[in-house]
């Protein structure tokens, strides 16, 4: 652990307390065994934003570093999550911590398509009850196959008929106030025989 505390100290100017420090948020430390705490990190620079913020006249390899905590909030906590969506395996910074070029060769929506997989394939294990990854980008996908369990957008008066976000379909089309009464809540029995019309071809999307 020692090693990572180096690396992230040389690459983001921070010293991770290992000992003798836990986060107000989860009650965990900021370092546990080869993870680090996004919480703790992204308010540790949320902070010193507070107090030293970023102008055009600020060091290119400070506003370099907030790109970094930027991205570790996105890798950890959004698209490569684990079951925490909190800890981020210190293996992952030999990436961020590359040069941007080489992150851009990177083939990234393959790779989180693989860690979704990865992580239902898991979640299909009886004695598993967590599932990690971006299990937003599942929900959209089910909400587009499956519109029947989608929540139903009502009329927005703001909004002309013919504006390109109003109606149904894409998960970035969900902007405005949407009401969930059209669902089935909290009934397994009821959704089961739904899926099982789906599949005898009686529901079609």
């Amino acid at each position: 652990m020692p090693g990572w505390v180096h690396f992230i100290h040389n690459h983001l100017g921070v010293k991770v307390p290992v000992k003798g420090c836990v986060d107000a948020t989860d009650h965990m430390p900021p370092m546990r065994k080869h993870q680090v705490s996004i919480t703790w990190l992204t308010k540790y620079f949320r902070d010193h934003y507070e107090s030293h913020p970023l102008t055009e006249e600020s060091p290119e390899d400070e506003k370099e570093r907030y790109a970094r905590v930027y991205l570790i909030g996105m890798i950890g906590g959004v698209f490569f999550s684990n079951k925490s969506s909190n800890l981020l395996s210190c293996e992952w910074l030999r990436i961020i911590f590359s040069s941007w070029e080489e992150m851009g060769e990177y083939s990234w929506a393959s790779a989180c398509l693989a860690m979704i997989y990865h992580n239902l394939c898991n979640a299909s294990l009886k004695a598993v009850r967590e599932v990690g990854g971006a299990m937003f980008i599942v929900q959209f996908w089910a909400w587009e196959h499956m519109p029947w369990i989608a929540p139903v957008q009502r009329p927005d008066r703001d909004w002309p008929i013919d504006h390109p976000l109003r109606g149904e379909a894409y998960g970035t089309r969900w902007l405005g106030h949407t009401t969930c009464d059209n669902l089935v809540q909290h009934k397994l029995d009821e959704y089961r025989r739904r899926f099982e019309r789906l599949w005898e071809g009686e529901v079609t999307s």
